[in-house]
């Protein structure tokens, strides 16, 4: 089963439901006024508290008795207050930079469209309420024992990794799948056909691009392939596996082994990967409409058998459901075949893997500034609930023997009744319900990836983390003002690169283009991210 990923949300604003007696109440947010209920809202003694669930299913807000919002009301003795919040990240930050500063505000938030930049101006607008450490300390023990389980992502001081001022008002999050989610995927048929292997080195990658893109490889007769097309037309990640075969990762920052913060296209290996891409599109292997691609186009490309070989995350290539799978519409005998990358001439591979670290994390807004009880509530349900994996497994599948059971492989199944989503939706459980919103909490790939997938479909991962190494950009959570300020006014090395590849500019002009790039402001972007990586992840 595969987790929907939620970009961002649009959140509505207006209380419309009432209390059950003898049990917790889920009060409804609908469109429309202000909510003025205050039902339980306080720290008074013996009074709920209300805690705001938000979700972009309006089917869900019109459920007031949905099972997973019940059993979290009577495990933790509070109410919960369904919210609206649409789909689309322009819409969702939109709305809450002005929702922040009117009454409307949400009481806490999480989502990965909020950038480092946004929380800053939300702290110097005095929007948010600062996070005391030693209250999470005491109220997130599952949360604290993730963070040192995935310090090498949220560093030995997670608290602190976006601290403003020395002051916290962020819990950081991650999902530490991604820094091992990307690969290379081939045609193995054509590779069959070919009688051909996996390439591992470049000479044999050479030589399998060049038979993909000569020798007919579908057997139809028609010179209609091409060896390679990269996942956009940009070269820093269309060619992000043969840039790892030369040490470097254009596109983004990394540290290199003696702690030196750089970026890949800077890298001298960088310019010797340029040279050897040059000699494969001279060869006319790549292909021609390289320049163009988006990732749709690249998709499109390995589907309708036009190239045999381009990269893209472990599920888009492996799993039944995933982006290449319809390949075998056009090509029933379709297959694809795995790498991490191409292995250099010193032993060098990798393909880009993901910022982790995407967003702040969660964040509690000024409306709860002097309620810290509230606070402390909100830390201990969310700890609970993302810490257990019973928890987990209930949100996702529900109760065993009604609306799940176990099939002959040992795979959790939805029973018929519950085999649509519109079935678990009224009943009132699934991804929709998730508290806190957007992807789960305290993710741990190593006990939630169990609960989510089958069991082929996680010994397909665990075999293909055995290959999938890269870098991934240490600097995308962080705020870098030098960088937001210089980087418009540096050159283009995407074009640049490209000219490159295309003859249209000489390779040997790539150190002084370097040195340029770093003239124009950029050798202050690479001290700041220095600073940054020393005093934060080092």
């Amino acid at each position: 089963m595969m987790k929907r990923k939620v970009v961002a949300m649009m959140m509505a604003v207006t209380l419309a439901a009432g209390m059950l007696s003898g049990c917790g109440s889920t009060v409804k947010t609908e469109d429309g006024a202000s909510s003025e209920s205050t039902e339980g809202t306080t720290e008074g003694e013996g009074e709920r508290m209300t805690l705001e669930l938000w979700t972009s299913s309006r089917d869900a807000i019109d459920n007031p008795d949905a099972w997973y919002v019940k059993k979290i009301e009577e495990e933790f003795d509070v109410n919960i207050e369904m919210k609206y919040r649409n789909e689309g990240s322009t819409d969702y930050t939109e709305w809450l930079s002005l929702a922040l500063t009117g009454n409307d505000a949400p009481e806490w938030f999480r989502d990965q469209a909020v950038s480092q930049s946004m929380l800053r101006d939300f702290v110097d607008q005095d929007l948010i309420a600062e996070i005391d450490p030693e209250m999470v300390k005491e109220n997130m023990p599952n949360y604290m024992a993730w963070t040192e389980k995935y310090s090498n992502i949220v560093s030995d001081d997670p608290l602190h990794l976006y601290a403003i001022d020395d002051k916290v008002y962020a819990i950081p999050d991650a999902m530490p799948n991604l820094t091992q989610f990307c690969l290379m995927g081939y045609r193995q048929d054509w590779l069959d056909n070919l009688g051909l292997e996996v390439p591992k080195t470049l000479e044999e990658f050479t030589e399998v691009m060049k038979a993909f893109t000569f020798d007919d490889p579908d057997g139809n007769g028609v010179d209609d392939t091409y060896g390679y097309i990269g996942i956009t037309g940009n070269p820093d990640w269309g060619f992000s596996p043969i840039f790892g075969a030369f040490g470097t990762c254009p596109g983004i920052w990394y540290a290199k082994e003696d702690g030196t913060v750089t970026r890949g296209e800077l890298e001298p290996g960088t310019k010797e990967a340029l040279k050897y891409i040059k000699s494969l599109y001279d060869m006319g292997v790549i292909d021609p409409e390289w320049m163009t691609i988006d990732f749709e186009g690249a998709k499109n490309k390995m589907v309708s058998g036009t190239a045999g070989c381009s990269w893209q995350n472990w599920g888009s290539i492996l799993q039944d459901n995933g982006w290449w799978s319809t390949v075998t519409e056009s090509a029933p005998e379709a297959s694809f075949a795995v790498a991490g990358g191409i292995e250099g001439e010193n032993g060098q591979i990798g393909t880009m893997q993901f910022n982790p670290l995407a967003g702040v994390g969660l964040v509690f807004t000024k409306k709860l500034e002097n309620q810290p009880e509230k606070i402390k509530k909100y830390l201990q349900v969310f700890d609970a609930i993302s810490g257990d994996p019973a928890w987990h497994e209930a949100e996702i599948w529900g109760i065993e023997g009604e609306t799940f059971e176990y099939d002959e492989n040992g795979d959790r199944q939805f029973t018929e009744a519950y085999a649509t989503e519109d079935a678990r939706i009224k009943f009132g459980f699934g991804d929709e319900y998730r508290f806190p919103t957007l992807e789960k909490f305290q993710y741990d790939p190593e006990v939630d990836d169990a609960i989510d997938y089958s069991k082929e479909v996680n010994q397909k991962y665990a075999d293909a983390k055995k290959v999938i190494t890269g870098k991934y950009d240490i600097m995308g959570g962080f705020y870098l003002p030098v960088w937001s300020e210089v980087s418009a006014e540096l050159p283009d090395m995407n074009v640049a690169f490209t000219e490159m590849i295309t003859g249209e500019r000489d390779i040997e002009e790539f150190d002084a283009l370097v040195q340029e790039w770093k003239d124009a402001g950029g050798q202050a972007a690479l001290d700041e991210a220095q600073q940054i990586y020393d005093e934060r992840l080092k």
